[in-house]
């Protein structure tokens, strides 16, 4: 038996142990979602967006505190700016900015 004839073999033997897994599905379904997998995916999906929706207005402070980040970036412009980032977040006093700078654009 040549090189070609045992990857053929190979080959085949792969797919019935595949086909025989996924219990005689045909592989070009075996990627797709059921009907009733898509509606709960899409259910969970838009719960999810809730929870977060829900999660942001309890919690003002971060966009406020992501805004304050942002202005920063763009008014210093690091070069490095993922250790701009750890810099910002963990500045013993970003309370203290995040709130100072955002009574300042409020009043403006």
């Amino acid at each position: 038996m040549s090189d070609r004839d045992s990857q053929s073999a190979g080959d085949a033997e792969e797919h019935d142990v595949l086909n025989e897994a996924l219990g005689g599905v045909d592989e070009a379904l075996a990627g797709r979602l059921t009907h009733d997998q898509q509606d709960r995916l899409d259910k969970t999906k838009i719960q999810i967006n809730m929870e977060n929706e829900r999660y942001l207005q309890a919690h003002p402070e971060i966009k406020d505190m992501i805004g304050v980040f942002v202005h920063q970036v763009l008014e210093y412009k690091p070069d490095d700016i993922l250790r701009f980032a750890g810099d910002f977040f963990t500045r013993p006093d970003l309370y203290a900015c995040v709130k100072k700078k955002s009574e300042e654009v409020r009043k403006n």
